[in-house]
């Protein structure tokens, strides 16, 4: 019985395999887009998408070096200032 308990089911297991599939995926998309912009030189557009997709990463699928990176980069663009408010 405690085997049974332990061992992950099938729509855990197909959560984690297909979470794991899109996220590559978005991220594969991301970067198209990001070059497609960059090359295009609508820098405007390129820092609006790059933050728009590292939010929804951090925020839905959650790859840990992009949560990571986001992280960081609110630490270094808040940290004086949160630190300035206490």
């Amino acid at each position: 019985m405690k085997i049974f308990l332990d061992a992950a089911g099938p729509g855990e297991k197909l959560q984690s395999a297909l979470g794991h599939e899109i996220g590559s995926l978005f991220l594969l998309v991301v970067i198209a887009f990001s070059l497609y912009y960059f090359w295009q030189r609508a820098f405007t557009k390129f820092l609006g998408f790059a933050l728009f997709a590292l939010a929804v990463s951090v925020l839905i699928f959650s790859p840990d070096f992009i949560k990571q990176f986001g992280i960081d980069l609110f630490h270094w663009l808040f940290d004086g200032w949160i630190q300035s408010l206490t």
